[in-house]
């Protein structure tokens, strides 16, 4: 008997890893996983907000692929700047709060409020969007976007 609880006492203890056991965070992507969400946070707050579109060399890769892109909008990174800088001309004033970042591994989810006036009319408009990116190397190479019905039509270049 005394062998029996002894074997079932090993087993039982045996199955528990220490601490240090354990892998660390760094090699399941948590730290990277959190260097996307700083990118991404750094797009509305210092990019977009601030209208800093020189910033977009240092955050999108020269490949970047607006898969919501306008209609003639170039791909890469020359044409996504041209197409932000004439997107966010159109506004006067801009205000983008940030509600919810959501990252997995090379992949961050955003919805944000959107607060802008037109620099056509004067018009105050408030709507939400979601916007998705995929990071590598430190750099988007990929984003998406959705909800921009609240502007109504959207023609860029002219």
């Amino acid at each position: 008997m005394r062998f029996l609880v002894i074997a079932v006492l090993i087993l039982v203890f045996g199955s528990f890893k220490s601490d240090s056991k354990l892998p660390n965070n760094s090699s399941h992507g948590i730290d990277e996983t959190e260097k996307n969400k700083e990118l991404v946070k750094k797009v509305y707050t210092e990019m977009v907000n601030k209208r800093n579109y020189g910033l977009i060399d240092s955050l999108y890769a020269t490949n970047i692929f607006d898969h919501s892109a306008f209609e003639g909008q170039e791909q890469g990174r020359e044409g996504f700047k041209k197409a932000v800088t004439e997107f966010l001309g159109m506004f006067s004033t801009l205000e983008i709060s940030t509600h919810d970042i959501i990252a997995e591994g090379d992949m961050v989810a955003t919805r944000e409020t959107w607060k802008v006036t037109l620099a056509s009319n004067n018009k105050l408009l408030t709507g939400e969007t979601m916007h998705i990116f995929r990071i590598k190397n430190g750099l988007i190479t990929d984003e998406w976007s959705k909800g921009w019905e609240w502007l109504g039509p959207v023609t860029l270049g002219q």
